[in-house]
C-alpha cells in the first residue's frame, strides 16, 4: 500500500521564519518492492505539537520510527535544526533531542503517565 501524505513546501518554515527544528524533504522508505512512504514533507517548529493521523498500514509507525532513528528513509532529506541528518540508531536520535512517546498511557503501569515520558532518559 503506497500512501502519500504531504504537508505544502512552499508555506513559511514552522516558527515564525525559523529554521524548523524538524524537516521532512520527500522522505521515502522502501521494504524491498515494497513502498511504505513516498513523498513525506513535514515541518516541526520550537512549541509546535504535531499529530500523525492514518489508517492501519499508512506508514505511521515507519515515520516516527525514521525520525526516532530505527530505521533509515531510502529517498529524501531528514533535516534537524537545518543540517541534513542520517540516524544509525535511537542513541544518536536521543542525542538532538528526539525521542518516542508510545501511545499506550503509560509503558510502566505503576508509575505515572508523565513519568513514563522520561523513562527512555532515566535508563
Amino acid at each position: 500500500m503506497t500512501t502519500h501524505a504531504e504537508t505544502p513546501v512552499d508555506h513559511a518554515p514552522a516558527g515564525g521564519g525559523k529554521t524548523p527544528l524538524i524537516e521532512l524533504k520527500n522522505v521515502g522508505k522502501s521494504y524491498g518492492n515494497i513502498i511504505a512512504l513516498s513523498g513525506i514533507n513535514l515541518r516541526v517548529g520550537a512549541g509546535e505539537v504535531t499529530g500523525v493521523l492514518g489508517d492501519n498500514g499508512a506508514g505511521k509507525s515507519t515515520l516516527i520510527k525514521i525520525m526516532a532513528g530505527l530505521h533509515q528513509q531510502t529517498e529524501g532529506e531528514l533535516l534537524v535544526d537545518g543540517v541534513d541528518t542520517k540516524f544509525t540508531s535511537p542513541k544518536d536520535a536521543l542525542g538532538k533531542g528526539i525521542a518516542t512517546v508510545y501511545q499506550d498511557l503509560a509503558v510502566v503501569s505503576l508509575m505515572p503517565v508523565w513519568r513514563n515520558f522520561f523513562l527512555g532518559q532515566e535508563l
